[in-house]
């Protein structure tokens, strides 16, 4: 019995290093896909996302479909204005060590008229939160999932 429970621990150990591998793997890489489940806007309350939205990193291009619930400062000139619907190819990068086994990514386009800078937090099982802010928006939070972009 004890040889079993050892063998289970054993199995999850080497699952919990390679799941953190992947996820450092797929950071450094700029090869993933944020997944948000639920925002939070600056005033009001959690608010539960059906699937289909992602912030995408593929190398050098970003790609957003991110719902917005918010004040905006500039009326959206479309529809795809009114949340942070893009793909950007000038944009910066970076990955600090975070707190708790986590990643720190800052990314921030340089291509469009109101700029948006995303702030990524990715633990080693790969929840994700994520940060966006604009000079033309209120600031809005995501909680979700990066996975391996396929």
């Amino acid at each position: 019995m004890i040889m079993l429970l050892l063998a289970f621990a054993v199995i999850e150990i080497h699952a919990q290093d390679s799941t953190k591998q992947t996820i450092k793997g797929i950071i450094e890489a700029k090869h993933y896909t944020f997944e948000p489940t639920s925002m939070t806007p600056s005033r009001g309350g959690l608010k539960h996302l059906t699937p289909g939205y992602f912030l995408q990193v593929n190398g050098d291009t970003l790609k957003s479909y991110l719902p917005y619930i918010g004040r905006a400062y500039n009326a959206p000139i479309s529809t795809s204005d009114a949340g942070f619907d893009f793909t950007s190819t000038d944009f910066t990068y970076a990955v600090s060590a975070g707190k708790k086994n986590s990643y720190n990514i800052t990314v921030k386009t340089k291509d469009k008229m109101y700029n948006t800078e995303f702030m990524l937090t990715v633990y080693d099982d790969g929840t994700a939160y994520l940060r966006a802010s604009s000079s033309d928006k209120q600031p809005i939070s995501y909680n979700g999932s990066v996975k391996e972009k396929k």
